[in-house]
């Protein structure tokens, strides 16, 4: 069975090291950032794929054809809230 030092690379056995010496507010700020750069980017590639299929949507249904549909509540006599 391998043990987490055996392939924990040598920069994370450093700063695990140097982690040692902060005090347990510095470790907790320091576990919020590095979780965050993680979360956030992938959050970020998330909210980009959303923008980019909701322009595609948007550009695919604003078309002459279904112009109709732009005035539902007039034609179908529903009062706007």
């Amino acid at each position: 069975m391998t043990t987490l030092a055996a392939t924990t690379p040598p920069r994370i056995t450093e700063m695990l090291g140097m982690a040692r010496h902060f005090s347990a507010r510095e470790r907790l700020v320091l576990a919020k950032l590095l979780l965050d750069s993680v979360v956030f980017d992938e959050v970020d590639d998330e909210l980009d794929w959303q923008d980019m299929s909701l322009s595609a949507f948007a550009k695919d249904w604003d078309n002459p054809e279904d112009a109709i549909y732009d005035n539902w509540r007039e034609s179908y006599g529903v009062p706007a809230r």
